[in-house]
């Protein structure tokens, strides 16, 4: 898998920190320490335009998201820059993902030290690249950079894994991907992004962090991203209702696997999808109390 699926947008300038901070749901404070977080990109009202990884580069900052969204995302967060000292642009084709499962690929992550822990969003950095943990039921790495860093590392992926993969890997580890006409349906809670890490609650304000501090310290979400699974044809976008009424509808799907966004007090409840039943799955994180 290349950059045809996710894309890196690179920002540079002297208040290039500043204007993320006051963008992304993310501490760009705490990037120092880890060199890459999770995050969001929230309009004012406080719903996900994009999901995105913060990581540092050699020249400033770099937003890692789906190819599809960063020729647009870019485009908007530009417009917010004003006057502030800010660059942004979307890299060119050198820069890569690659989704590795095998033993043989993992052990080359071990020799270069770039091999990252087990759980979800874990990462390590090294000869310029950045190796995160997708997988939790079965093993999946994602490693980024430039083409030339990899050549440098002497790192050659012997089997990457299709998108279709990672897709599902995602979903098994209750991680979601907003796309196309989903963008701005969904606060970060709904999605769990606060359990993903990928929401501070100790910054400063940034975009739509009035909507999202309220729903934190009012101590509820009445919909959250739930985990099922179904024995049928189920794709993104289809209907869930209770028998009755509408549940939302799905977010991301891969095979029988899927993520969706409905009702906290219908958390183990059996749903249905076109008439076909999707039965409740266990997160691989804990959800909060109903």
């Amino acid at each position: 898998m290349s950059a045809e699926v996710y894309k890196l947008i690179r920002i540079a300038g002297s208040d290039a920190g500043e204007f993320l901070q006051g963008q992304l749901t993310q501490d760009m404070e705490r990037l120092a320490q880890t060199g890459s977080l999770p995050a969001a990109w929230c309009n004012p009202k406080g719903r996900v335009i994009s999901l995105l990884r913060i990581l540092m580069t050699d020249d400033g900052y770099g937003l890692v998201l789906p190819a599809s969204a960063a020729a647009a995302v870019c485009e908007r967060l530009t417009i917010y820059r004003l006057r502030a000292d800010v660059s942004l642009e979307v890299a060119d084709a050198d820069w890569t993902c690659l989704i590795l499962n095998t033993g043989e690929d993992l052990e080359q992550l071990e020799k270069l030290d770039l091999r990252p822990g087990q759980e979800i969003n874990a990462c390590r950095i090294a000869h310029g690249l950045i190796a995160v943990n997708i997988g939790i039921e079965e093993q999946c790495v994602e490693l980024m950079g430039f083409g030339a860093d990899l050549e440098k590392a002497g790192f050659q992926a012997t089997s990457p894994a299709p998108p279709d993969f990672l897709r599902g890997a995602k979903i098994r580890a209750g991680i979601p991907e907003i796309l196309g006409d989903q963008a701005e349906k969904y606060t970060p809670h709904m999605l769990n992004l606060d359990l993903l890490g990928a929401v501070s609650f100790d910054k400063g304000c940034y975009t739509g962090q009035e909507v999202v501090a309220r729903t934190k310290f009012l101590g509820s979400s009445k919909r959250r991203l739930m985990r099922y699974r179904t024995g049928g044809t189920v794709a993104v976008g289809d209907k869930l209702t209770d028998g009755e009424k509408d549940a939302g509808r799905v977010l991301n799907v891969s095979g029988e696997d899927l993520l969706a966004v409905t009702p906290v007090e219908m958390r183990d409840k059996e749903l249905f999808v076109n008439g076909v039943a999707v039965t409740p799955v266990a997160m691989p994180y804990a959800l909060p109390d109903s």
